[in-house]
């Protein structure tokens, strides 16, 4: 399995630090080439670690769409809302001018909101230009768990889905349009996640760890940072 270059640190804060500079770095030179760019965004403590790190950067934010890569389906203002806490931990400073694409609807249900989000996804530039993704500690990505039918989605953009803890009702990106996008980081930190990506960098199947989605791009376009 080839999709993919590998760097590692040996200090967590290190890693995070080098990550932050280099999504900057990677949203500039995106800009440079367009005049609006889609940043796609995930939940999960390493994502809330960095967000500050980038609020603090002097990017044209107005020229970025943020668009999560999936939601828990509860309400935006929940602990458990990772609008929220992409509202409170990143769209702050200069990223506040930034412009947020949640996928969270009015809609009981998730599988009812899901014409509503594609109709979201009109307005934004796909593919993604630069991807934030976490790895859970089962090698699910977004909202994409081992052995769910959403690994199969290559129709619609966005799929609902059923995790194996709760909140159980999800939404999110499809597999091929976090595989599609432009430039993939993702950072892998821990022990535990370490030895989980070991695993997974094996072969097999998608469905076995989600993850495989953004790893097994033929021109290595996702960036793994690994740190303890």
């Amino acid at each position: 399995m080839a999709g993919y270059s590998l760097k590692s640190y040996p200090k967590r804060l290190e890693a995070l630090d080098v990550v932050a500079k280099y999504l900057v770095q990677l949203l500039e030179s995106a800009l440079q080439h367009k005049s609006r760019i889609t940043f796609g965004v995930c939940g999960g403590r390493s994502a809330e670690a960095l967000f500050p790190l980038l609020a603090a950067s002097s990017l044209p934010w107005t020229s970025i769409d943020v668009v999560l890569v999936d939601e828990r389906w509860v309400s935006t203002q929940s602990v458990e809302s990772n609008e929220k806490l992409v509202r409170d931990n990143l769209l702050q400073g200069h990223a506040t001018a930034a412009t947020l694409v949640g996928l969270k609807t009015h809609h009981d249900r998730a599988v009812d909101a899901l014409d509503a989000v594609e109709e979201r996804l009109d307005k934004v530039e796909l593919p993604i230009d630069v991807l934030l993704i976490s790895m859970g500690d089962d090698g699910h990505i977004a909202s994409l768990f081992p052995y769910g039918s959403e690994n199969s989605e290559n129709n619609r953009r966005v799929a609902a889905t059923t995790s194996p803890l709760p909140p159980y009702e999800r939404i999110s990106l499809s597999p091929w349009v976090l595989g599609n996008s432009q430039r993939i980081i993702l950072p892998v930190f821990g022990e535990g996640k370490q030895a989980l990506f070991n695993q997974a960098i094996q072969e097999g199947p998608t469905t076995e760890y989600p993850v495989r989605h953004v790893l097994t791009q033929t021109d290595a376009r996702c960036e793994v940072f690994l740190a303890p």
